[in-house]
C-alpha cells in the first residue's frame, strides 16, 4: 500500500499559453537567488497561478540554516500572519506572458521527509504548464566568479558559456528545495540551468542578505532572458 500524499497543488489561474521557461529559488545561503527571484517578480508584476501546500511545512524551523532539514529536527508547523491575515506556509507559482511566457516560483523548505514530494508536485505542475527549460537562482561561497553555472546536459552547459559568459565554478551539494527541483527537472525532460551568484558565508546569520551579490544575480538573468533589469 503506498504512503498517503502530504501535498496538495491549488491551482488559481491557467495560463491561456504554455510556458516554455520557468525561474526559481528558495530561501538559501544570504537569500542571494531569494532576492534576486524578488527583484524580477517585482519588474514583472506576474499573476499568482497556483499554491503547493504540504503538511511537511514548517512555520518555524528547528534548524539554522532552514535548508539543513534533518530527519529529527522537523521545526513548528502552525501560519503565518501578515497584514493582518493569516495564510498557511506554501511554494507559490506565478505567470507571466508579457513582454515573455514565464513561469516564477517561490519555494519553501519543507521537513527532511518532505522535501522530495513537494519538489516532485512542483516539477509536475511545471509540466502541466509546459515548461521545457528551468533557471534556478542560488548562492555560493567559493572563490570564483560573481555568477557561475551547473547544468542538466553538457550541451547547455556550453550554451551558458557561449551566449552568457558563464562557465562551472560551484562544487558541493545543494540543499533543500532548489537543489531538487534542479535535479528532477532534469528527470522529467526539462533542461536545467543553474546559477549561483558569489558571496561571503556569514556563520551567525547564514541567510541575512547579501544584496550586492543578489543584484549580480538578478542582471545576469535578465541578460538571459532579455529582460531590461
Amino acid at each position: 500500500m503506498s504512503e498517503p500524499s502530504h501535498c496538495r497543488v491549488k491551482l488559481l489561474a491557467k495560463p491561456e499559453v504554455s510556458l516554455s521557461q520557468a525561474v526559481a529559488s528558495s530561501p538559501g545561503l544570504r537569500s542571494v537567488g531569494w532576492q534576486a527571484l524578488a527583484s524580477l517578480t517585482l519588474k514583472l508584476n506576474p499573476t499568482l497561478t497556483a499554491e503547493v501546500f504540504s503538511s511537511d511545512f514548517p512555520t518555524r524551523y528547528g534548524t539554522v540554516p532552514s535548508y539543513f532539514a534533518k530527519p529529527r529536527a522537523y521545526g513548528m508547523g502552525g501560519v503565518i500572519v501578515e497584514s493582518g491575515g493569516v495564510s498557511l506556509p506554501k511554494v507559490k507559482v506565478y505567470h507571466t506572458v508579457q513582454p515573455l511566457s514565464l513561469c516564477l516560483i517561490h519555494g519553501y523548505h519543507a521537513n527532511f521527509y518532505g522535501q522530495y514530494e513537494v519538489a516532485e508536485a512542483t516539477v509536475k505542475l511545471m509540466e502541466e504548464l509546459g515548461v521545457k527549460r528551468l533557471y534556478i537562482l542560488a548562492g555560493y561561497a567559493l572563490e570564483g566568479e560573481p555568477v557561475c553555472c551547473a547544468a542538466s546536459t553538457r550541451s547547455l552547459l556550453e550554451e551558458a558559456e557561449k551566449a552568457y559568459g558563464l562557465k562551472p565554478g560551484y562544487v558541493g551539494p545543494f540543499l533543500g528545495f532548489s537543489g531538487l527541483l534542479a535535479g528532477l527537472a532534469g528527470n522529467h525532460g526539462m533542461d536545467g540551468l543553474c546559477l549561483f551568484g558569489k558571496t561571503k558565508p556569514t556563520p551567525e546569520s547564514p541567510e541575512r542578505p547579501d544584496r550586492e551579490a543578489s543584484e549580480k544575480l538578478y542582471r545576469k538573468i535578465c541578460e538571459i532572458l532579455k529582460v531590461a533589469p
